[in-house]
C-alpha cells in the first residue's frame, strides 16, 4: 500500500514548472526542487515588481524660432489621449527655448520611464515660472523612480514648495522607501486626510508604515523549528502553502517508503539506505528553505509595498495639476 506513494514522490520530483533559484547550497536544490513543483507553486502569492529606469537618452533639437506654446494645448490632448509617441514627436520639433518646452519635453521623458533625463529638465524650470510648482514635484517623483531616495527627500525638506500637504505626503513616501520611522513621524504628522487629492494616498501609505514600522515580524527560526516538527509547517508559517504541502508530501512519502524497506529488506539493504539518505536530504532542504522563506517573503513583500509607494509619490499629481 505504501509504493502507492512512489507515483505522487515521482510526480512532485519530475512535474516541474520553470522556477528562479531562491535558495542556494547543497540543501537549497532539494528545496528548489519542492518549491517549484506544480503542488509548490499553486499558492505562491506574485508580488509587484519595483519598476525599471530606462536609461536610454533622448536627444532634442536646440534651437529654432517657433514656440512651444501656440502648440501646448494640442500636446495635453496627445497626452490625455496615449497618443504618447506623437507627443515626443511635437516636442522634438525646431522650437525656441523656454520653460514651457523644457517642461513638456520633461514629461514625455517620465512618462518613458526616462526618469533621470527628465528630472534634469523638470529641475531646469524655475519654481517661479508657471510651470514651476509642478516642474519641481514631478522632479522629486523622477529622482524616486530612478532610485535616488535620499536625494529626492534632501531637495523636498530643503524646499517644499508652496503644496505643504502634498510635501509631505511625499516626503513621508521616502521616508517609508528610506526606513526612516523618525522621518515617516514628522511628515505624516501633517496629513490631512481630508483633501480628496491627497487622502486616499495618506491612507495606503499610513498602512504601509503600520506593516512596516510598527507590526511583529515573523521569525526564520521558528519556520525552521516548525518545519523540523512537521515538514513543510515552516514554509505554511512563512505564507507559502502550496510549498508547504509538496515539502510534506514528498518527505512523508519518501519517510514511508524508508520504513517500509527498512521493516521488509531491514537497515543494511542498498533500498534502505537510499530512500533514506534521500528523505533526510529533503528533510534537511524542507528545515533550510522554510527558514529562507521569511526572508524571502519578507523582501518580495517589501519590494511590491515599495512599488506601491511609487505609484503614491506619483498619484496624488495628475489630480492636483490636471
Amino acid at each position: 500500500m505504501l509504493r502507492r506513494f512512489l507515483p505522487i514522490l515521482v510526480l512532485l520530483l519530475v512535474v516541474v514548472q520553470d522556477a528562479n533559484c531562491q535558495v542556494r547550497g547543497v540543501l537549497g536544490l532539494p528545496d528548489r526542487i519542492m518549491s517549484s513543483s506544480r503542488i509548490g507553486r499553486a499558492s505562491v502569492r506574485k508580488y509587484a515588481s519595483m519598476p525599471l529606469e530606462d536609461t536610454v537618452r533622448i536627444s532634442f533639437p536646440s534651437g529654432g524660432s517657433k514656440s512651444i506654446s501656440n502648440d501646448y494645448d494640442f500636446f495635453n490632448y496627445l497626452e490625455d489621449n496615449g497618443f504618447s509617441i506623437d507627443a515626443r514627436t511635437l516636442v522634438s520639433g525646431s522650437y525656441s527655448p523656454s520653460d514651457t518646452l523644457d517642461f513638456l519635453r520633461a514629461k514625455v521623458l517620465f512618462s518613458e520611464r526616462k526618469f533621470s533625463q527628465s528630472y534634469e529638465l523638470f529641475s531646469s524650470v524655475p519654481l517661479d515660472s508657471p510651470f514651476g510648482p509642478e516642474s519641481f514635484y514631478y522632479g522629486t517623483v523622477a529622482l524616486s523612480g530612478a532610485g535616488e531616495y535620499s536625494k529626492a527627500y534632501e531637495r523636498l525638506v530643503s524646499n517644499g514648495g508652496p503644496y505643504g500637504e502634498l510635501a509631505d505626503v511625499q516626503a513621508a513616501a521616502l521616508s517609508l522607501l528610506l526606513d526612516d520611522r523618525e522621518g515617516w513621524m514628522s511628515h505624516s504628522a501633517g496629513f490631512g486626510y481630508s483633501d480628496y487629492t491627497l487622502s486616499e494616498s495618506e491612507r495606503i501609505l499610513s498602512e504601509i508604515a503600520n506593516s512596516r514600522f510598527f507590526s511583529t515580524s515573523k521569525h526564520a527560526g521558528i519556520a525552521a523549528l516548525a518545519s523540523a516538527v512537521v515538514p513543510g509547517a515552516g514554509k505554511v508559517y512563512a505564507g507559502r502553502l502550496g510549498e508547504g504541502i509538496a515539502s510534506f508530501l514528498t518527505v512523508g512519502s519518501l519517510g514511508a517508503i524508508t520504513a517500509e524497506n527498512w521493516k521488509k529488506r531491514g537497515l543494511s539493504d542498498w533500498r534502505t539506505i537510499v530512500a533514506g539518505s534521500l528523505c533526510a536530504t529533503f528533510y534537511l532542504g524542507n528545515i533550510y528553505g522554510s527558514y529562507m522563506s521569511v526572508s524571502i517573503e519578507r523582501d518580495e513583500l517589501r519590494s511590491a509595498e515599495n512599488t506601491v509607494i511609487l505609484y503614491h509619490i506619483h498619484l496624488p499629481l495628475r489630480s492636483i495639476f490636471r
